[in-house]
């Protein structure tokens, strides 16, 4: 959630002192049962840390406090300055008049896999905050805020397997002879890249059972799946055979899916800054598992001329070229987004750019397009 600090009617500057730091005999402070916790797996359903806080001092006739929680890792400053998007912070409204708020060790460990993305059996440094802010007064009022932090010891509470069955990725559907799908963060994120057939497949959790499983929903959403039988509504479908990229994120409840016909994509020619014609240095582009059509490169570029490499050092293998040599790519809609696959790199199309900047080129292998953008 937003924190939004601001609760007041405008009624002037009548009094610049409530623009201060508040300053008060006995501070709103908050308190930690522990400062050094340790986790283990045996005692998920107890208690692990509880925090309470003392009552906000009144700030003036008609007003209230509302209390805010906040978590997050020392140093990242509770997500102020963070890009859109980065924060980790967890940021909770408390109900009135409670006063205390607690994890349990299971509770504590999750977020700290999931939300903070700290493996087990590592120290993580939190600082918790409480914040008093000030509803319905005349004039803004700073709030009272309180800091604290602690240690905490996370544990692994272990992999949990997936496998993907069906026509499309095992040739049948025998749920026994499912094929592994890879976790890449522990019992969150999964991800498999290799060749499929036309077809469709599910995720499930357990060889030799069709439920529970993880279904496609609307707008590459996920639904945990217990009693529903397979339909054609509750497979992943694949219309094209070949090398696919599939993306599950149970934490999210998202998934991706897509055709990815090349392992890379690398950039070489005087357009491309640092690099030049040195085909052993090409520059790789970045390939993202979420969006796994594309590959994407933001920065710098030279006027110049340049071409697109599918393996590093060979002039001879597969490129990715325009169909006619001397294409400008000026970063508008005008621009000719059609690209060829040249087996061996004959004949020598290649790109221009007619003005040095800071862009943001766009390569969809699977579509056959390509986009500069100018930053």
């Amino acid at each position: 959630m937003s924190l939004v600090l601001v609760s007041c009617t405008d009624g002037g500057l009548e009094n610049a002192d409530w623009l201060k730091q508040p300053d008060f005999a006995n501070p709103l402070t908050i308190t930690l049962s522990n400062k050094e916790v340790v986790l283990a797996k045996d005692n998920e359903a107890e208690n692990a840390i509880t925090f309470t806080w003392t009552q906000g001092n009144e700030r003036g006739a008609g007003t209230s406090l509302t209390y805010f929680f906040r978590m997050d890792i020392v140093g990242n400053n509770f997500g102020e300055g963070a890009a859109p998007g980065t924060s980790t912070t967890i940021t909770e409204e408390i109900p009135a008049g409670i006063f205390t708020k607690s994890y349990t060790v299971g509770q504590l460990n999750s977020l700290l896999l999931k939300n903070f993305k700290r493996p087990g059996g590592v120290v993580t440094n939190l600082e918790v905050q409480i914040i008093a802010r000030v509803d319905n007064s005349a004039q803004y009022q700073l709030p009272e805020v309180s800091t604290s932090s602690f240690a905490v010891t996370s544990y692994s509470p272990g992999p949990l397997p997936l496998f993907m069955v069906g026509d499309a990725v095992s040739g049948g559907w025998d749920y026994s002879t499912g094929k592994s799908l890879p976790e890449k963060t522990e019992r969150t994120i999964y991800n498999f890249t290799g060749d499929f057939s036309i077809g469709s497949f599910k995720v499930i959790e357990k060889p030799g059972s069709e439920l529970p499983s993880y279904d496609p929903a609307a707008e590459n959403k996920i639904v945990y799946n217990e009693t529903e039988p397979r339909n054609n509504d509750n497979v992943f479908k694949v219309t094209e055979a070949g090398r696919h990229s599939f993306y599950l994120d149970i934490d999210q409840g998202i998934y991706a899916f897509g055709y990815v016909p090349y392992e890379n994509v690398y950039m070489v020619g005087n357009a491309i800054t640092g690099i030049g014609w040195d085909i052993g240095r090409a520059k790789p582009m970045t390939w993202d598992p979420k969006n796994p059509e594309v590959f994407v490169y933001k920065g710098q570029f030279d006027a110049g001329e340049f071409k697109l490499p599918l393996e590093l050092g060979n002039w001879n293998g597969k490129n990715l070229m325009p169909p006619t040599n001397g294409t400008v790519l000026k970063g508008n809609a005008s621009d000719n987004p059609t690209m060829l696959l040249m087996p061996n790199g004959n004949p020598d199309n290649k790109w221009i750019i007619e003005t040095a900047g800071q862009y943001e080129l766009t390569v969809n292998p699977a579509k056959m397009t390509i986009v500069l953008k100018k930053l």
